[in-house]
C-alpha cells in the first residue's frame, strides 16, 4: 500500500512537472495557425475586396424614376410620371464580370501563396526559438565547467599546490563565457517571446523541440505554384479589362411614363423616350491606354515568375541537400565533444597538459558546438526556401489548417 501511494505521488509530481514545461514540436506550433488566426485574417482583406468587386460588376443598373408637376396661375396643369433604364446589353457588364472573376481568382491564389510565406515565417520563428535555447544550454554547460575549474584552481592556489596565475586565467576565461552567455540568453528570451505572441494557447513555460531535417525523395512532385496561378489570373483580368476599355458604344436609355394635362378638359397618355450618348469626343481612350499597359506588365510578371520558378526549385533543392548532409554529419561529430572535454580536463588535472592547451581545447569545443547549431539553422532555412520554391509544405504536418 505504501509503495502504491509513493508511486501515485511520484507520478503526480512527474505529471505536474511535464505539464509545467510542455515540449512543443514544430508540427504542434504550426497546427495552431488556423483560418481564424489573426495572421490569416490579416492576409484575407484583398480577397474580400476582390469578392466585393465581383459582386459589384454583376449588379444591374438601377432605373431612374421621375415626377414633374406644373401648375401655373391661370394656366393648364401638367403632371408627368416617368421611369428610365439603360439595359446592360452593350457587352460592358459581361467583360466587367469576367475581369472581376479573374481578379478574385488572382486574390485567392495570392492568399494561398501568402499563407505559405506566413508558414515559412512561423517556421523561422520556431527554429530561432528552439536553437537559441540550445545555444544557451551549450554555453551554460561550458560556463559551468570553466567555473568549476576556476574554483578548483583557486583552491589549489590557496593550498600552494600551484600558482595563482592559472586560477586567474580560468577566471578570465569564465568571464568571457559569461558575457557570451548573457548575450545568447537575451536572444533566446526575445525569440521565445516572439514565438509566444503568435500563439496564445502556449504557456510561458513551453519549450521548443529542435525541428527535424526531413529527407527528400529523388524528385519533388509539386503542383503549379499559387503565385504563378495568381500571375496567370492577373493576365486574364488585364485582357478582359482591355476588352472593356474598347467598348465605347453604350446601349440607349429607354424611358416610359404617363402625362396628364388639365385645363378645360383632361388630356392624358403614355410617354416613350429614347436617349443615346453619341461617342464623338470621349471614347475611353484613357481606359484603353491604362489597360494596355496593365496587360503588358502582367504578362511580363508572369514570364519572369515562370522563368525563375524552375531555377529556384533546382537551386533550393541542391542547397538543402548539401546543408542537410553537412548539418547531420556535424551533429554526429559534435557528439564526441564531451569525451574530448573530459580527456582534456583529466590530462590537465594530472599535470600532463598545460593550461593553455586546456583553454584552447575548451574554446574549440564551444566554437564547434555553436558552429554545428548555426549550420543546422542554415539547413532549416534552406528547407523553408525549398518549400517556397516548391509551392507547398514539405514537412510531415502537411501545412497549416
Amino acid at each position: 500500500m505504501v509503495r502504491l501511494l509513493l508511486a501515485v505521488v511520484a507520478a503526480t509530481i512527474c505529471s505536474s512537472f511535464a505539464h509545467a514545461q510542455p515540449r512543443v514540436s514544430e508540427e504542434v506550433f504550426l497546427s495552431l495557425l488556423r483560418d481564424r488566426h489573426p495572421g490569416i485574417v490579416a492576409l484575407s482583406e484583398h480577397v474580400g475586396t476582390a469578392r466585393a468587386e465581383r459582386v459589384r460588376a454583376g449588379l444591374l443598373p438601377n432605373p431612374v424614376g421621375g415626377f414633374e408637376r406644373e401648375a401655373p396661375r391661370n394656366g393648364a396643369e401638367q403632371t408627368t410620371w416617368r421611369i428610365a433604364w439603360r439595359p446592360p446589353l452593350d457587352g460592358r457588364r459581361g467583360a466587367a464580370v469576367r475581369a472581376a472573376k479573374a481578379g478574385l481568382d488572382a486574390a485567392t491564389y495570392e492568399l494561398k501563396a501568402n499563407r505559405l510565406s506566413l508558414r515559412s515565417e512561423l517556421r523561422q520563428v520556431f527554429a530561432e526559438w528552439a536553437l537559441s535555447a540550445e545555444r544557451t544550454a551549450v554555453i551554460q554547460s561550458h560556463l559551468g565547467l570553466i567555473e568549476r575549474l576556476a574554483e578548483q584552481g583557486r583552491a589549489r592556489a590557496r593550498s600552494g599546490e600551484e600558482s595563482g596565475l592559472a586560477a586567474r586565467r580560468l577566471t578570465l576565461a569564465a568571464l568571457e563565457v559569461q558575457a557570451e552567455a548573457a548575450r545568447t540568453e537575451a536572444i533566446a528570451t526575445r525569440a521565445r517571446a516572439l514565438a509566444l505572441t503568435w500563439h496564445r494557447e502556449l504557456s510561458a513555460e513551453s519549450r521548443a523541440e529542435r525541428p527535424p531535417l526531413p529527407a527528400l525523395s529523388d524528385t519533388i512532385q509539386t503542383p503549379l505554384r499559387s503565385d504563378l496561378l495568381a500571375r496567370r489570373s492577373e493576365v486574364e483580368q488585364a485582357r478582359w479589362l482591355l476588352r472593356l476599355g474598347r467598348r465605347f458604344l453604350q446601349f440607349p436609355e429607354l424611358g416610359f411614363g404617363w402625362q396628364e394635362i388639365q385645363e378645360q378638359s383632361t388630356i392624358e397618355g403614355p410617354i416613350v423616350s429614347l436617349s443615346w450618348p453619341v461617342p464623338l469626343f470621349e471614347r475611353q481612350q484613357p481606359e484603353r491606354i491604362e489597360a494596355t499597359a496593365r496587360l503588358s506588365a502582367a504578362e511580363a510578371r508572369l514570364e519572369l515568375a515562370s522563368t525563375r520558378a524552375g531555377a529556384e526549385l533546382v537551386a533550393a533543392r541542391a542547397a538543402y541537400l548539401r546543408l542537410r548532409e553537412a548539418a547531420l554529419q556535424a551533429l554526429e561529430t559534435a557528439g564526441d565533444s564531451d569525451r574530448v572535454v573530459e580527456s582534456a580536463t583529466a590530462t590537465f588535472r594530472v599535470g600532463e597538459s598545460r593550461l593553455t592547451d586546456l583553454l584552447e581545447t575548451l574554446r574549440s569545443v564551444l566554437s564547434a558546438r555553436m558552429a554545428t547549431l548555426d549550420l543546422y539553422a542554415a539547413a532549416l532555412e534552406a528547407h523553408r526556401t525549398l518549400e517556397l520554391a516548391a509551392g507547398r509544405p514539405l514537412t510531415a504536418d502537411g501545412g497549416s489548417r
